[in-house]
């Protein structure tokens, strides 16, 4: 049992770490926003594996793996010149460094506007993220101690000259705004030319089995159902169409493409284009960017109810944190620091995250002539 000044102790160097990487971050949103700006310019590139990503009723965000990229990329730069170094182990989050005191562990999440599940007073975070053991439900209920969902990371490391280095753990949330409506058209549109081609490449594959590999019908079929190949081959020459091009005269002369089929491949690619075009309008950015501090595994006792298991069963928690207050500090010092702390907000969506947000804390950084 840790004592109430220990407690303290590692909630001070949180919330002084938050607040360190908040200002990071809110000074290099500048150098994001540039980022942003050079990767969207590709935007016509990539949506067909968006598109492809985005099939089975679910749609992806072409904005999450850029703005992790960059924003790990920009931090890590960042935080070298601030005496971290970086620290990249196997079972970590995005970005895992140290310094002499502490290692900081970081994730960066992005969140679709119109799904507050996953940023509304929660963080959804992988055993691999935090260092809190997590309520472990069975049919709804909490399994009692000691049955929790222990995290992939200790709260500390002893090192071999048996001091421990802290395990600092952040989200760096992202909420963008939301188009899923425009994806999932482009997504139907998708699914019709993607049958199209699943019947052409799977009639020329059933003659080339049965063919050049002298297969039997029947055994023909099987080879190509077998864990639904024909589907990922389909898939391949789809992205080789589209994507790789090198080899476009030959896939269309091998699929035996008529001209209705060509007329629906060129509205396709017409459809892309105007997607494209659709998605630079929006000028998308983040709405909203937000620092959070989850708890060290040694404040199990004061956070625990709040951590629950996540989706993922046994893999994820959630981190409940309500008013968002490092507690102990509260508790010792009746002073309110904020665990959620907003280092960039759009004014025009300021209502709305209000709502799900409750009191918002938004970092200001202010100078005064003295």
């Amino acid at each position: 049992m840790q004592s109430e000044c220990v407690l303290r102790t590692i909630e001070e160097k949180e919330r002084d770490v938050l607040f360190s990487l908040a200002i990071t971050l809110k000074n290099s949103l500048g150098h994001f926003s540039t980022s942003m700006d050079r990767s969207l310019g590709y935007l016509d590139k990539i949506i067909i594996p968006i598109i492809m990503a985005s099939k089975q009723n679910k749609s992806y965000n072409p904005l999450s793996e850029i703005i992790e990229k960059y924003a790990s990329q920009i931090l890590i730069n960042k935080l070298e010149k601030n005496d971290y170094h970086l620290l990249p182990l196997s079972y970590s989050s995005d970005i895992m460094m140290e310094n002499k005191e502490h290692i900081i562990n970081i994730d960066v999440k992005t969140a679709n506007l119109n799904n507050p599940s996953d940023y509304q007073r929660t963080v959804n975070v992988g055993i691999n993220q935090t260092t809190h053991p997590g309520k472990l439900l069975l049919e709804g209920n909490p399994l009692p101690d000691p049955y929790y969902v222990y995290p992939a990371i200790p709260p500390f490391y002893t090192l071999p000259d048996c001091t421990k280095k802290l395990i600092l753990s952040y989200a760096l949330m992202f909420i963008y705004p939301a188009y899923k409506e425009r994806v999932d058209e482009m997504r139907d549109y998708y699914t019709s030319l993607r049958s199209l081609f699943q019947s052409k490449v799977r009639s020329n594959l059933l003659k080339i089995l049965q063919g050049k590999f002298n297969l039997s019908y029947v055994d023909a079929v099987k080879a190509l159902d077998e864990r639904n190949r024909y589907i990922a081959i389909t898939d391949s020459i789809i992205r080789g169409l589209f994507i790789y091009q090198l080899n476009k005269k030959d896939i269309m002369a091998t699929l035996d493409l008529n001209d209705s089929d060509m007329a629906e491949i060129d509205d396709f690619r017409s459809k892309i284009n105007q997607f494209a075009d659709y998605l630079r309008a929006l000028n998308i950015k983040p709405i909203a960017v937000i620092a959070i501090a989850l708890p060290n595994g040694l404040l199990s006792g004061e956070y625990l109810d709040k951590i629950v298991g996540g989706k993922d069963y046994g893999a994820t928690t959630r981190y409940h944190y309500g008013d968002g207050i490092f507690s102990v500090i509260k508790k010792e010092t009746n002073k309110e620091y904020p665990r959620v702390l907003f280092v960039d907000l759009d004014s025009n969506y300021e209502t709305q995250l209000r709502k799900q947000f409750g009191e918002i804390h938004v970092l200001d950084i202010n100078t005064k002539v003295i």
